[in-house]
């Protein structure tokens, strides 16, 4: 028990131990050492700093504490250590080879305990659970370069089934950290472990850092001396199923790769870390760069002598070029060209090989800017824009012009051969061969384009040929733009060049077409010598062709570099320029001659010995090619010299006219010559023309005297020369080298008035500035007339500082303010402008009174206007106001500033019965008489562009006119218009026309743009309105009264209104279309006869329209009701025309081009057709009910269908030829009225409708011919009866004449309300033999005793025939039983038919009672009849379908008042064309 408990303590346990170590050591030759042992009865063993050193007495294991199990103690005493729960605390394991051993110092250790017998025995260490804390592990390779290879701190593991049999080792890694020594933590490692001398394996490794998680399989294989070559020996095996891993976490064992990148891959990665094979490989970075392919890596980790390699074949490369630069910044990023940056976000198929200096790639791209496709070969990329390359480029829709930072190019499609280097302009020098199917540039895409030349900067050799649509032309030749020298030889032939749509040229019009050769050098204008051949040349632009046979230009310098340009051209300009010269000295000589005049003037500093001498005469054809808008007349001459050393300038300029822009110059002559005595300059010009004045007769001259340059101006102005001018001016230098402009007394006619300029010849009145035209003194220059004056004065130097005052004293508003259409201002005016301004502080005033102020003949009174501005210049106080007649009609009040350069207005307004007839003018001839008085209050806020303007105003005696529809309206007293923006709104303002008081509801708004133009959008809506009233004159496309019930709308600008109706019409209204220039109609036939220009326009659907209504557009969409009345004018001459009452739809269309069209269609109700013919025939026909109008475009070709009746008397004896009947009867003439309204088909019908059917049917044989018809019913209309075969009676045209006479007389006996009317009639009596009949004098009566009681009828006394003494006639009694008239009861008293031949006249009596119903259909009729009992069927979900036959009328008549479903109506024929007809 002793001996038990002996055993038991630390202190002989651990001598035991050392004793058992110290044999250990003795007998295998090891170095361990333990400091302490404590060993429990239990099995629990404790080792304290364990140490083993290796056999080079250097640290292998070191231990601090060791804690375990002895599970079979046997075991161990055989030498195998098995262990059940180890745990290591802060163990160092350092694993190395030492130079020039082949066998680690782990495997010398092992190999201590062999005892030299061949055994299969090996040194066995095992433990089902291993636990390190805070360990180190080592491994080092002193025979490599980089001798550690591996050595983690920080090691902390739990494994379980740990085993080190012999040199292998194997566990199961349950966890792991450590700190590897490049700086990567690991965080947790999983896996199954193993180690040999051939492999590593790591098994279901998964792997997690800080910024990187990883799983898959990682397998080593290797020989162990392979480690002293682990770069190009050790081969990994790398099965990589899901990775998210960080750059940084990378870069630790490889720099090369960019920082703060996370990749997410998967791949499988085979080889040595020199040479890498990465298969499968699907990669996507944090910036969305994809790579799927296949890689291949070679010498990543290699020395200088062995270069980088990469072999990549990738099914997808999607990234940036800044993407690609982070991840591999200082590969790609050195490597890559600068300009792909421009690339932007692009997606390949590529398969490249790329080394440190080649890159060889075959890929297809799709960029940002276009699609790739190249096969290349690149060579010295180490300085990536000076590279060499060969291959072939082909581009689709690509943005080149981005790419290589050039504005004027846009995109190219083109299919090169290239063979060359450099990226950037400065190292270009390229062959290039091959089709460019289209480039942009200048804003055009040429197409077809052939390129065959080197570019090597600054020179281009070789051919270029174009075809495009808009270009055709070739090039050949060279273009050296070389600094030193450059030279200029080619020839270029254009077959046609539209410099319009090259963009090139503004002019709509701009095609050149010739063959130019140029030999030329030189690389500034100052040496630029040699030709320019221009051969057959054409030109031409919208003025039209122009035509070079020949055009050459020589420069050239003789042996003293005397330069000669030499230029010939019969159509353009001859002549030449001879001299010593520098064009940039040019002006400066100039203006040295000019300023010799003054003995005081300091020239400008030239090279001495320059002089030019130049003689051109010029032809307007060159200005007009490049400058169309300016004309030159023929044989303009231009002559003169310059020489610098004398300071001589002589010019001479002729020419007939110049035309520029909207100016006319006429017979320009102008003269300069610094050293004639007599006069420096002459100027004469016949005339100016400007769209704004006219001058004529100018004349300019003048001469130096006493180191003074006088000028005297006289030239005539206004439209017929009614203004004068005569000024008198001088200029000098004075003391102080500054110029002085200077005004004599000097006059001015303008308006009729005159006007001086320094009246008093005072020696102010001038303008002094420096040569630089900076600093300007301007000395109170006056302008005046009688007691009026204008006067300005002031000092302006430089952009800091400014003093400027105008002044008026007592100015005549009206003279001095130019003519205009819309305003004209008269007044007084009194104040002054004074602006000042020093550095930053500014000080604006303005203090103008215009009393008796005027606009428009329209007296506003006293107008007061104060402005004042701060120091800053930003700020302004406005006081504003007008008084008239002790009151103040207007007033503004408040201010406006200047913010961010924009300038926010904060006015208040008020206004006091202000007279709004100033505004009159304003509506043009669209709108005129705009009057009435405005008060109110308003503000304008906010910015000037676009102010806020808000108030309420109030009008009194307001209106206007609209001329063209001549209706004049007012608005009620104390009407409301509120302000809005920039509106004027009107809310249910009342409407009255002046002059039948028709009353209608204003709704809309009137917009402005800060009060100018002005557009409308107003409402009109009215039970009953006038809208128009006009009067017919020789141009009116219609005229009359217009009524309307529904609604009009007022839109657009003022100068361009658009009037649109929408309504029917009311009572009161009474439409007449004249038919302008319409086909003739002959004296006896319908034959037409038409101008071609008619015929053309007819054939083309064209109606033209003399009168012009600019400026207006109207829209008439009328519902025609029988409270309407309709007319339609075919000749105003004779009145020959139609009118009536009835139903219908009519649309009215002008356009601002003055074209009159009309759709729609008219059903006559009741009217009267005017029948005259030849000057023989007058009658006036009775329209019968249902006929129709109808116009689809143009008013001429209107489709008339129409049947009007003329009732007479006659006898039919005469067709008969039988004796035996001898009776006037009753007659109806028809006339029935088809196709075009100016060229009707005409066809007669004479009926008798009191005869038997028997007798008619005997007439309507005789008449049964249409000619014989025609002709009988022309007769019966001009004689009153029928035409014998034996010719005219004269009789028969008595009764016409008398019936005309007749009409006269019983159109004075009537009633002005037509309640009781009167007429005469006279029927001749026939004496012809066998054909005697009565004549008759018939009178006519109409009365309406009241609403329900009308007397008709007629009483004939005969004369001149057989009996005289019967009275004859027909009288009817109408009475209205109810109060709609369907039921009537009639009395009446009629002559007999005659129902055969011989019969005599008889009467008959008789009452009667007739009921109207109207109905379309059968249902319609019974529930009218039947009012309680109506028929009808019940109610059903489905709408019954209406039969196509229920309605009788076509679908293009309206009937009903309420507006229905009408005929399409076309779209706006602004060109006011007629559609094409079938």
């Amino acid at each position: 028990m002793v001996l038990g408990i002996t055993l038991s303590t630390p202190f002989v346990q651990t001598k035991i131990a050392q004793y058992f170590v110290r044999s250990l050591n003795k007998d295998f030759k090891t170095n361990i050492a333990i400091d302490e042992v404590a060993i429990s009865v239990f099995g629990g063993i404790k080792f304290k700093k364990v140490l083993i050193l290796d056999h080079h007495q250097d640290t292998l294991i070191y231990s601090n504490r060791i804690k375990t199990t002895i599970l079979e103690g046997k075991k161990l005493l055989d030498g195998d250590l098995i262990f059940g729960d180890l745990r290591l605390d802060g163990l160092l394991f350092n694993l190395k080879t030492y130079k020039n051993e082949k066998q680690s110092n782990i495997e010398k250790f092992i190999a201590a305990f062999e005892t030299g017998k061949k055994s299969e025995k090996h040194f066995l260490l095992k433990s089902s659970k291993l636990h390190v804390y805070n360990g180190h592990f080592i491994l080092t390779d002193e025979n490599r370069e980089t001798p550690v290879s591996v050595n983690f701190t920080k090691l902390n593991a739990a494994v379980t089934n740990f085993q080190l049999y012999g040199p292998d080792v194997t566990t199961t890694i349950n966890k792991m950290s450590f700190l590897d020594h490049r700086g990567l933590y690991v965080e947790n490692l999983s896996s199954k472990f193993s180690y040999s001398k051939k492999s590593i394996k790591l098994e279901n490794l998964d792997l997690l850092t800080r910024g990187s998680k990883l799983k898959g399989t990682v397998y080593l294989n290797y020989k162990i001396e392979d480690f002293s070559n682990f770069t190009d020996k050790v081969q990994f095996n790398i099965k990589l199923d899901t990775a998210s891993i960080a750059s940084n976490d990378i870069r630790f064992f490889y720099k090369e790769l960019g920082k703060n990148q996370h990749f997410f891959t998967k791949a499988n990665i085979k080889g040595t870390l020199n040479d890498l094979r990465i298969t499968k490989l699907k990669l996507i970075d944090s910036k969305n760069t994809q790579i799927i392919g296949d890689v291949n890596f070679k010498n990543l980790f290699a020395n200088k002598e062995h270069g980088f390699y990469m072999y990549g074949k990738f099914d997808k490369l999607s990234s940036s070029y800044d993407n690609l630069i982070v991840i591999l910044p200082d590969i790609l990023g050195k490597k890559l060209p600068t300009t792909l940056k421009k690339l932007g976000k692009f997606t390949a198929v590529v398969s490249t090989h790329i080394t440190t200096r080649t890159i060889d790639a075959d890929f297809s791209m799709m960029t940002e800017l276009g699609k790739v496709t190249s096969n290349l070969q690149m060579k010295n990329i180490d300085v990536i824009d000076k590279a060499s390359y060969i291959g072939n480029v082909v581009l689709e829709d690509f943005d080149i012009g981005t790419l290589f930072e050039r504005k004027d190019i846009g995109r190219v499609s083109f299919d090169l051969d290239v063979d060359g280097k450099g990226f950037k302009e400065k190292y270009l020098d390229t062959s290039v061969k091959g089709d460019v199917t289209q480039i942009d540039y200048n804003n055009y895409t040429y197409n077809n384009v052939v390129v065959n030349g080197t570019f090597k900067m600054p020179n281009y050799k070789g051919q270029l040929s174009v075809n495009d649509p808009n270009l055709s032309m070739t090039f050949d030749g060279l273009l050296d733009l070389s600094k030193k020298d450059s030279r200029y030889d080619f020839h270029i032939n254009v077959e046609n060049a539209d410099l319009h749509k090259l963009n090139f040229v503004k002019d709509s019009i701009s095609i050149f077409k010739g063959d130019v050769v140029v030999q030329a050098s030189g690389n500034t204008i100052e040496n630029l010598q040699g030709d320019l051949y221009i051969n057959k040349t054409s030109y031409q632009n919208v003025k039209g062709t122009y035509n070079f046979d020949d055009f050459a230009i020589k420069s050239s310098f003789d042996q003293n570099r005397v330069r000669t340009i030499v230029v010939k051209s019969p159509d353009v300009m001859e002549g030449e320029i001879i001299g010593k010269y520098e064009f940039s000295q040019l002006k400066n000589m100039i203006t040295n001659s000019l300023g010799s005049l003054y003995t005081n003037y300091k020239p400008t500093k030239v090279k001495k010995g320059q002089f030019l001498k130049f003689d051109f005469t010029i032809y307007n054809k060159i200005i007009e090619i490049f400058y169309p808008e300016i004309s030159i007349g023929p044989n303009t001459i231009v002559k003169g010299n310059i020489n610098s050393d004398n300071q001589e300038f002589k010019l001479n300029f002729n020419s007939p006219q110049i035309k520029a822009s909207e100016n006319t110059f006429d017979n320009i002559r102008i003269s300069v010559d610094n050293k004639n005595p007599l006069y420096n300059a002459y100027i004469e010009l016949d005339s100016i023309k400007t769209k704004y004045y006219k001058i004529r007769d100018f004349s300019l001259i003048n001469v130096t005297m006493k180191d003074t340059l006088f000028f005297r101006s006289e030239f005539k102005g206004g439209n017929q020369g009614e203004d004068y001018f005569n000024l008198n001016l001088y200029h000098t230098i004075n003391k102080n080298n500054k110029n002085v402009v200077g005004i004599s007394k000097s006059e001015v006619k303008f308006k009729d008035y005159l006007w001086f300029l320094n009246e008093q010849e005072t020696p102010d009145n001038q303008i002094v500035f420096d040569k630089e035209f900076k600093n300007f003194n301007i000395d109170n220059i006056i302008l005046s007339h009688e007691d009026q004056a204008i006067s300005l004065m002031g000092d302006l130097n430089g952009p800091s500082y400014k003093d400027l005052k105008l002044s008026f004293k007592d100015v005549d508003l009206n003279k001095i303010t130019p003519e205009n259409e819309k305003f004209v201002f008269d007044g007084n005016i009194n104040g002054e402008v004074h602006y000042k301004q020093n550095k930053n502080v500014y000080q604006p005033t303005a203090s103008i009174e215009i009393d008796h102020l005027n606009v428009n003949k329209t007296d506003l009174g006293l107008l007061n206007f104060n402005i004042e501005g701060d120091e800053n210049f930003k700020k302004f106080t406005i006081n504003s106001n007008i008084e008239n007649e002790n009151i103040e009609s207007f007033n503004a009040n408040g201010n406006f500033e200047i913010v961010n350069k924009e300038t926010v207005l904060d006015l208040k307004l008020k206004f006091d019965k202000f007279n709004l007839g100033t505004l009159s003018s304003l509506g043009g001839t669209v709108l005129s008489n705009i009057r009435g008085f405005v008060s109110g209050n308003s503000t304008i806020q906010g910015n000037l562009k676009k102010p806020d303007i808000n108030g309420r105003l109030y009008v009194d005696n307001a209106g206007l006119t609209i001329p063209y529809l001549n209706v004049d309206y007012a608005l009620n007293d104390r009407t409301i218009i509120d302000l809005s923006d920039e509106r004027f709104l009107f809310r249910d303002n009342t409407l009255t026309d002046s002059k039948y008081g028709t009353k209608g509801s204003l709704n809309g708004s009137i917009q402005h743009k800060n009060f100018s133009d002005w557009k409308l959008d107003l409402t009109i809506k009215s039970k009953r309105l006038l809208a128009l009233d006009t009067k017919d004159s020789d141009d009116a496309a219609y005229y009359g009264t217009a009524f309307i019930d529904g609604t009009a709308t007022i839109k657009g600008p003022t100068n361009g209104l658009f009037i649109k109706v929408d309504a029917k019409s009311e009572k009161g209204t009474s439409i007449k279309i004249p038919i302008n220039n319409a086909q003739s109609v002959s004296d006896n036939s319908f034959i037409h006869f038409v101008t071609p220009k008619e015929k053309y326009n007819i054939e083309k659907g064209i109606f033209e329209d003399t009168r012009n209504y600019k400026g207006l557009e109207l829209e008439f969409d009328l519902d025609i009701t029988p409270d309407a009345e309709v007319e339609v004018i075919l000749d105003r001459n004779t009145g020959h025309g139609m009118k009536g009452k009835g139903f219908g739809s009519l649309l009215f269309k002008i356009n601002t081009l003055g074209k009159f069209n009309m759709w729609g269609d008219f059903q006559a109700y009741e009217g009267s057709y005017n029948f005259k013919y030849g000057g023989l025939i007058d009658k006036k026909f009775i329209v019968k009910k249902g006929g129709s109008i109808t116009w689809e475009g143009n008013p001429m070709k209107a489709q008339l269908n129409l049947e009007a009746v003329y009732k007479t008397t006659a006898n039919p004896a005469v067709l008969l030829e039988n004796s035996s009947f001898n009776s006037k009867v009753p007659v109806e003439v028809i006339i029935g009225v088809r196709g075009d309204l100016t060229s009707p088909e005409p066809d007669f019908n004479i009926e008798f409708p009191t005869v038997s059917n028997v007798l008619k049917s005997e007439i309507q044989y005789k008449l049964n011919d249409k000619d014989v018809r025609q002709t009988q019913a022309l007769y019966l209309l001009s004689s009153g009866g029928f035409l014998s075969p034996e010719g005219v009676n004269q009789s028969d045209f008595s009764g016409s004449l008398f019936e005309t006479a007749t009409s006269l007389l019983g159109g004075i006996i009537r009633t002005d309300n037509e309640k009781f009317k009167v007429g005469f009639n006279f029927v001749s009596a026939d004496k012809r033999i066998g054909r005697e009949t009565d004549g008759r004098f018939i009178a006519t009566i109409s009365s309406k005793i009241n609403e329900r009681i009308t007397i008709n009828g007629k009483v004939g006394v005969p004369f001149g025939g057989i009996n005289e003494s019967a009275i004859v006639g027909d009288v009817e009694v109408l009475y209205r039983v109810n109060e709609d008239g369907t039921m009537n009861l009639r009395l009446f008293n009629k002559e007999n038919d005659i129902n055969y031949i011989g019969q005599g006249i008889g009467y008959t009596q008789g009452v009667g009672v007739s009921y109207e119903v109207d109905f379309d259909t059968f249902k319609e009729f019974v529930n009218k009849i039947f009012k309680n009992h109506k028929l009808g069927v019940e109610n059903n979900s489905n709408p019954t379908v209406n039969d196509q036959d229920s309605d009788p009328s076509p679908d293009f008549i309206n009937f009903s008042n309420s507006k229905k479903s009408k005929l399409k109506k076309p779209d706006m024929n602004r060109d006011a064309k007629v559609p094409d007809e079938d």
